[in-house]
């Protein structure tokens, strides 16, 4: 591309002002033609075209109305028009041509059209067909100054525009208009970024892509573009990560053998497992070892569902590390956690003797800087903790395997730390409980090897979930009453601490006004209900889960700080306050803390008696299925495939077209291409000029950062 047109400010583009070029900048994030050209539309309607109104009029009412359709005519009448005791206005216009007229309506933004619509002006009409008191009308249309061509316009680009923009008079037509200036201006500039080889793919110009994706003269050239600029999107995606995999091959090949089994692990093994393996874990630690007696650095993603008992595998890999001489790392986004694991891994290693150590924000400095010392000179073999872990100020002798667990809770930069913390790289194992489509583990995971475990320990029961409305809370007392009177333990859970001011509903439980509640209504339990927050000291955190670990505590009043990784066998009950405040994976995350013993368990999932379709549609997932895997789709469609190759984990920011789940099969045809393309052409980025700045436009920001 050439960069002194598409790299122009947009307020240099005819249709701009200042003001406009402003929202546009702070709503859009549009800065530059290019910006503004990548701005696709999110939908496309058909109109039906008339030669003229007459053909409106002859129809009979009942097969015109909600009618989408283009007409062309001359504004002939315009009129404000008091309404609702004279409180607001309407605008309205008529467009008549020699064969009739139609009534225009515009109830909003009233002053903006008022401006711009001129009597004997004439103007091409896009918008649905009404009919009230014998007249046919449109209300709110599109209108533009100049005609469209049945050719060039009866598919019709709809843009999505956020509230700020329509507010000062920024409508769908403006966006047109702005497109059409824009393309008259660029299109010289738009460069073929493809090699001709893969121009043999039968793929559309990148010129006439961008011009049909905004103004299609057929379905058929729209699919077209579509297709040409989904390719584009996975193929230079696919392209980083083999080049990131072929950089990272070469600067940390080697690492360090783990060759031996040896007491530690065979002791543990023997005398201190909490219960047999699985065939499937066992498959996956096979497939673990294996990586690590090569001297090359091994990266695997180890992906399960909830409860299926990863952390088992996690502790088998630290003590085959420990039999080799060397040191390992847990890593974990919550101190709860990071608590929660160190505590029953201890209890595991009761037998044994293994030094280990608990590191987080909230360990004192006087027990820091001891934990600096042991792990420095080797006396603690195995060091858990938050992403405490990674700062400097913690060195370790001889890490040789780095786990981290949740691991899309942590942050590019944070995970490319641990490389760091030794001569050669650790091993690495990434684990990660929030099930991944095939399909997007492909593109996301192509540096990593795969383990997937997909049974459940023996004896585990499918938990019971059920949506419950506010009139029915009584109903879910008696459930948590009557698992409590059984000896089981519950988990309630809020979405916040306090009630924030900016939430007006008075419906909106949060954990403190909760916890008073539970008191109120279990009052023989009152002394015994914990609480348990972010804002809580360490101590304060460590005793609270101590004494439900225990038993001690027959409810436990959160927040989704308990979300990932704690393990109570004898909690039966989840009940989830506001449940539409959260997302599917989260609920399915929280949904993962019960049952994980032998008993009947149940996630509640309570919400206000009005909640929208959306959060409807969430509920109805969660009761019908505990595939993870499933409810991971159904998310991704929800909130987005996220920043792939950054740290943000929801919205799409890398693809403005792409779609992980719908385009699954262009996925499968893009790999093999991107596969050839760079093993053809390993140095693309110093051989091939267009190639490589498109490629460094999107990437370069990363290239440092991703190890």
């Amino acid at each position: 591309m050439s960069h002194n047109v598409l790299e122009k400010s947009i307020e240099y583009l005819k249709g701009f002002n200042l003001k406009k070029t402003r929202l546009f900048n702070i709503e859009l994030q549009i800065h530059t033609y290019e910006d503004l050209l990548f701005f696709y539309p999110t939908k496309y309607v058909r109109y039906f075209i008339l030669n003229n109104i007459s053909e409106l009029i002859k129809k009979n009412p009942t097969e015109t109305e909600n009618t989408l359709i283009q007409i062309t005519g001359k504004i002939t009448h315009l009129e404000e028009i008091n309404y609702q005791n004279k409180k607001r206005k309407i605008l309205v216009a008529h467009l008549e041509d020699e064969t009739g007229y139609v009534e225009l309506v515009w109830f909003q933004t009233i002053n903006f059209f008022r401006k711009i619509i001129k009597k004997n002006m004439t103007i091409t009409v896009h918008g649905r067909v009404k009919h009230f008191q014998r007249k046919i009308q449109i209300i709110h249309p599109d209108i533009q100054k100049f005609q469209f061509s049945e050719k060039n316009y009866s598919i019709y680009p709809i843009y999505s525009i956020p509230k700020k923009l329509r507010e000062n008079g920024i409508n769908n037509s403006f966006m047109i208009e702005i497109l059409k200036n824009l393309i008259e201006e660029s299109k010289n500039d738009i460069e073929e970024i493809f090699l001709q080889d893969i121009m043999k793919k039968e793929l559309m110009q990148r010129k006439e892509a961008l011009i049909q994706i905004h103004f299609p003269q057929s379905l058929e050239k729209l699919f077209q573009a579509k297709y040409r600029l989904k390719f584009e999107e996975l193929f230079f995606l696919k392209l980083f990560l083999l080049s990131k995999k072929n950089r990272n091959k070469n600067s940390s090949s080697n690492s360090y053998s783990f060759s031996r089994l040896g007491k530690n692990f065979y002791n543990f093994y023997k005398y201190c497992l909490p219960f047999p393996l699985t065939e499937e874990q066992k498959r996956v630690f096979r497939e673990i070892r294996n990586d690590l007696k090569k001297p090359m650095q091994m990266n695997r993603l180890l992906q399960g569902d909830v409860g299926c008992g990863k952390t088992i595998i996690a502790v088998l890999s630290m003590l085959l590390a420990l039999d080799n001489g060397f040191q390992s790392c847990l890593m974990v986004p919550t101190e709860v956690l990071a608590i929660q694991h160190y505590s029953s891994i201890k209890k595991m290693f009761s037998g044994i003797g293994i030094q280990l150590a608990l590191l987080t924000s909230s360990t004192s400095i006087q027990m820091r800087q001891c934990i600096y010392h042991d792990v420095f000179i080797g006396k603690i073999s195995i060091l858990i903790g938050t992403h405490t872990l990674i700062q400097d100020t913690v060195h370790f002798k001889n890490l040789g395997l780095a786990i981290i667990d949740e691991q899309q809770r942590f942050g590019v930069e944070q995970r490319a730390k641990i490389l760091e913390k030794n001569e050669y790289p650790p091993h690495i194992l990434i684990m990660t409980a929030t099930p991944i489509p095939r399909t997007l583990a492909m593109i996301l995971y192509n540096d990593l090897k795969i383990s997937i475990i997909r049974e459940f320990p023996i004896n585990r029961k499918p938990i019971k979930t059920v949506h419950f409305s506010n009139k029915n809370r009584s109903k879910v007392l008696e459930i948590i009453k009557n698992q409590i009177q059984k000896g089981r333990q519950i988990y309630i859970v809020y979405p916040t601490i306090e009630k924030f001011k900016k939430n007006v509903s008075k419906n909106l439980m949060n954990l403190m006004r909760g916890y008073q509640f539970i008191k109120e209504n279990f009052p023989k339990l009152k002394d015994r209900i914990g609480i348990l927050h972010g804002r809580m000291s360490y101590q304060e955190k460590n005793i609270q889960m101590n004494r439900f670990l225990r038993g001690k505590t027959p409810i436990m009043v959160s927040t989704t700080v308990i979300e990932v990784g704690v393990d109570v066998p004898n909690a039966s009950v989840i009940l989830i306050e506001n449940a539409d405040c959260f997302g599917l994976s989260q609920l399915h995350q929280l949904r993962g803390r019960v049952g994980r013993g032998p008993h009947q368990s149940y996630c509640l999932l309570m919400t206000n008696d009005k909640i929208s379709v959306e959060s409807n549609f969430r509920m109805k997932i969660m009761c019908k299925t505990q595939d993870g895997l499933e409810i991971a789709k159904k998310d991704l469609k929800l909130r987005g495939s996220g920043d792939l190759i950054g740290t943000q984990q929801s919205g799409n920011v890398y693809f403005r077209i792409a779609n992980l789940l719908k385009d699954y099969k262009l996925i499968k045809e893009v790999i093999p291409i991107a596969k050839k393309f760079f093993n053809k052409n390993p140095d693309f980025l110093l051989n091939h000029k267009t190639t490589k700045n498109h490629f460094y436009k999107y990437y370069k920001s990363f290239w440092g950062k991703i190890s």
